[in-house]
Order: structure tokens, then C-alpha cells, then sequence
């Protein structure tokens, strides 16, 4: 009889962690930017990569394949973070392993033209800019000593590139070909960085497992005696 009520256990403890990890991670994607190995010939040793998070309703990824709006079943989508990172990429070419300069967290307010689904899940977004972003601390003399800021665009489905400016206020708009601006400097990123999307499960999810594995333990012990 404990035979057949610990076998009930385990079998109910699994499925419920396996449901509402399903479930979470349903509701919630990543993407990942790749990066370019050097900025470009405006600056040579900048390295860069981006990442953003995004909550991403559930009825939004339950569409048919397609390209949508943040509207209808895709209302609720929101940018939940975003983050560039530079380093020297002369000194290590390696953006895994090569130290962080400087890390810009974004103001994730941002224009969403465009979600992409594929197979019930995200795989690309395209947005507005991101609001510029001035460096100031680590990565100063690789990203033009102050006088040029940043941007962030997500394009093409899974295409991200980062535009720089100057005068910095000439920032997000000055970026050829998107808005040209008058007696500004202004231009992208060598290459496009190739994005990846990917559910992540939300922290309760990693509670519950926890608290799963702990009920699984206490029946292997139960059933050990």
C-alpha cells in the first residue's frame, strides 16, 4: 500500500513540476544578441553584445506563424530588461571570457513594431531605439572618449545593431540609413548581431523544482527504511 501512495507521489510531484515549468516558460523569452568581434573602424578594440528579456503572453505565443502587433493576444508583451555590454576586443576577442568594461542597462520603454511566432515561440522582435546610453566609465577611450553615444535597434526578426552618435544628442535618430542627421556623425556596427530567443522559466519555477526534488528525496528515504 506505501508502495502504490509513494509511487502517487512521485508521479503527481512530477507532473506538476513539469506543467508548470510548461507553463512558465510559455510565458516568458529571452534574447540573446550575438556580437560583433570589433565595432568597426570608428572604433576598432570596441566589443559589444546585448542581451534582453521579455514577457511574453501565452495567448500571444498560441498564434498561428506569423508577424504581430502589441496589440490583441499580444497586448500584454513588455520588455522586462535590457543590457549592452562592451569590452576590448583587441585584448580578447572572446566576448565569453573577455572582462566587461562597462555594462548599460536600458530604459526598456521602447516602440514594438513587430513579435515574431514561429512554432509557438518567439523568434524575432523589431523595435524602435532604444534610448542612447553615454559611456563614462571602463570602456571611455575604446567608445570615443565621451562625445558619441549609443543606441539600440532590434530589426529583421532576429538582427540587432548599435548605432553611434555625435553630437551625442544627435542620439537615437542619426544613424544612416534610418534618419540622417545635419552636421552630426553618425553610423552602425561593422555587422548586424544575430539574435537568439529562448524560454527561460521564471524564478518561481526554479521553487518549485526545488521543492519537488526535496518531496522525491523524502520519499526515496521513506521508502529506503
Amino acid at each position: 500500500m506505501w508502495m502504490t501512495r509513494s509511487k502517487s507521489v512521485v508521479f503527481g510531484t512530477l507532473v506538476a513540476i513539469a506543467a508548470t515549468f510548461g507553463a512558465s516558460s510559455a510565458q516568458a523569452a529571452v534574447y540573446r544578441g550575438s556580437w560583433d568581434p570589433t565595432y568597426g573602424p570608428a572604433f576598432p578594440d570596441l566589443g559589444w553584445k546585448a542581451t534582453a528579456t521579455f514577457d511574453v503572453p501565452a495567448a500571444c505565443l498560441g498564434q498561428a506563424d506569423g508577424s504581430y502587433g502589441p496589440t490583441g493576444a499580444c497586448a500584454g508583451f513588455s520588455v522586462l530588461s535590457a543590457e549592452v555590454d562592451f569590452y576590448n576586443s583587441t585584448v580578447n576577442p572572446n566576448p565569453d571570457t573577455s572582462p566587461v568594461l562597462e555594462s548599460f542597462s536600458l530604459n526598456t520603454n521602447v516602440i514594438i513594431n513587430g513579435i515574431d511566432i514561429t512554432g509557438g515561440k518567439l523568434t524575432g522582435l523589431e523595435t524602435g531605439f532604444f534610448d542612447s546610453f553615454i559611456p563614462t566609465g571602463g570602456s571611455l577611450s575604446i567608445a570615443g572618449n565621451g562625445l558619441y553615444s549609443f543606441s539600440l535597434v532590434l530589426f529583421d526578426g532576429n538582427k540587432a545593431q548599435l548605432i553611434y552618435a555625435r553630437p551625442t544628442t544627435a542620439s537615437p535618430t542619426c544613424a544612416n540609413p534610418f534618419t540622417p542627421v545635419t552636421g552630426a556623425t553618425c553610423g552602425v556596427s561593422a555587422t548586424a548581431a544575430t539574435g537568439v530567443f529562448a524560454p527561460i522559466p521564471e524564478p518561481g519555477t526554479y521553487a518549485l523544482m526545488l521543492a519537488g526534488l526535496g518531496v522525491l528525496g523524502f520519499v526515496t528515504r521513506r521508502r529506503g527504511r
